[in-house]
This record gives structure tokens, sequence and C-alpha cells, in this order.
């Protein structure tokens, strides 16, 4: 069994930790000056940035296993089973061809220009593989090279044979789920934030 790769974002990451220290300072800052009242009033705001920052940047990623390929977005996942995977092309981001219709990908933009000539400028030609499980930064075009790599290996062991006709068989499709928990949480903040502003 090969590792599970995850790819996302560390800017995201990054931009996120950055967003909840500004947000812990800003509401620090009103405690101080307004009192513990107009903190409660603050607090839905800053938690429709910080929450709305890391279903954004944070959370969005492609996860790619033995089992198949999981695209995580902001609202939604989708996992992709090897039986049901057409291809991928690379266009803005990376988009997934599946036997439901196409698939974008949030968390795996396409790389700009001048990365992409910084990549072709240096020493490392190949795709590196972990050996173990791990979290990786990715462009479209790296994840694209690991599902490519991963759909491969399995075909050459063997594994996919017959993939077509147990995806028939069995009913296999790519299996979508909404993020239920955090689309109800961005919800009542924003229901709680526009509430405060308008009784400001």
């Amino acid at each position: 069994m090969r590792p599970t790769l995850e790819f996302s974002s560390r800017y995201g990451r990054a931009l996120t930790v950055a967003a909840g220290v500004v947000a812990l300072v800003a509401l620090v800052s009103v405690g101080v000056q307004d009192g513990l009242g107009e903190v409660v009033r603050a607090l839905p705001l800053a938690g429709v940035v910080v929450l709305g920052i890391w279903v954004l940047f944070w959370r969005p990623a492609v996860v790619v296993s033995d089992g198949g390929v999981l695209v995580r977005n902001p609202l939604r996942s989708t996992h992709v089973p090897w039986p049901t995977y057409r291809g991928l092309t690379v266009q803005w981001s990376l988009v997934l061809h599946t036997t439901e219709g196409d698939l974008t990908a949030w968390a795996a933009p396409r790389s700009s220009g001048t990365a992409a000539r910084m990549r072709r400028g240096g020493d490392d030609d190949g795709v590196v593989t972990p050996t173990k499980d791990a979290r990786l930064p990715g462009t479209a075009e790296d994840v694209a090279a690991a599902i490519g790599d991963r759909h491969r290996a399995l075909s050459d062991a063997g594994f996919l044979r017959g993939a077509e006709q147990a995806r028939t068989a069995g009913g296999i499709r790519p299996e979508r789920h909404w993020h239920v928990a955090t689309i109800a949480a961005l919800l009542v903040l924003v229901a709680a934030a526009a509430a405060v502003l308008a009784t400001a």
C-alpha cells in the first residue's frame, strides 16, 4: 500500500493563523477600550472573518490514496474512487474528469508562469513521492502528477483490472458530501453579525 498524500496550501494555513491572531488582538483591544459587552458584540464579526478564511484557504485539499482521490472544496467534498476516474486536465486549476462529470479542485490552482519557468530551470525534473503519509503544498501540476503516478502504479500492479465491470456491477460512483456543520456555522455567524451591525 502506497502512502496517502494530502495537497493543500501552506499560504492558506499561514493566512488563517494570521487572521486568527489579528482577530484575537482586535477583540482584546476592544475589551480593554470598551469593555466585555463590546467584545461579545464583536465576536460574531470576528468569527465570520476567521471561519471564512479557514473555509476558503485552510480546509481545501486534494487527497490522493490507493482508494481514489478526495477533492475537499470549501463547502463540499467529493471522493472519486479509481473506477470512476476518467482523467484530468490543468486549466485555471485542476479538473478531474469522472463518470459523472467534471470536478474542479479549489485547493490546486495552476502555477504562475514565473513559477513554471523557475521549476523548468531547476534540477528537479521528477515527482518526489514520499514513503509515508504526508501533507504537501502543491499546484495543479504537482497534484496532477501525483494522481497520474498513483493511477499508473495501481494499473500496472493489476489493481484496476476489471474496474469498469466492478463499477457497473457495484454501482460505484463519486460520493459527494456537503459540509453541513461548516455551512450552518457560517450562516449563524453571518446572521449574528448582521444583527449586531443593525443595532450599532
